[in-house]
């Protein structure tokens, strides 16, 4: 009798929500729950993220248990986590490459004006392009950054 009792709470348990690659969700990170993409999906009960926003560098394998639920409308972005601003903190202090600096940036061999918007990590930033919208926004590496002429 107590096995079918249990039988219904371990076929829910079972049951858990299934994400693939390409799902757009929520993910638990340093307690706040913020907006990715799932890029992978590495075994069992385990998906490789990427945070909207966010540098490829702080993509990782998460359990399933971190995933919040799909992206469902407009998202409020958090702060982002005390280790990614002292990250960005540290490497603006040696970087090529300040916030605010204007630049040419390399894109699939055509050369355009940019500004930097934000400095991610070691050689590391995000680029806004002159006369773009914010959605061709991109987060890139310096081999790609001229001075500006």
């Amino acid at each position: 009798m107590r096995l079918l009792l249990a039988l219904p709470l371990l076929f829910a348990a079972a049951c858990g929500r299934s994400y693939d690659v390409g799902d757009h969700v929520m993910v638990e990170w340093e307690g706040r729950d913020y907006p990715a993409m799932i890029v992978e999906v590495p075994g069992p009960g385990k998906v490789k993220i990427h945070y909207d926003g966010f540098d490829d560098i702080w993509d990782e394998v998460v359990p399933r248990n971190r995933v919040k639920g799909r992206v469902t409308g407009p998202v409020t972005m958090p702060e982002p986590p005390e280790k990614v601003r002292r990250t960005a903190v540290e490497a603006s202090k040696t970087n090529t490459y300040k916030t605010g600096e204007r630049v040419r940036v390399d894109w699939h061999g055509y050369t355009y004006s940019a500004v930097i918007v934000g400095v991610l990590g070691p050689e590391r930033y995000r680029v806004h392009y002159d006369g773009y919208g914010n959605e061709w926004d991109e987060n890139i590496g310096r081999e790609r950054i001229q001075p500006a002429k």
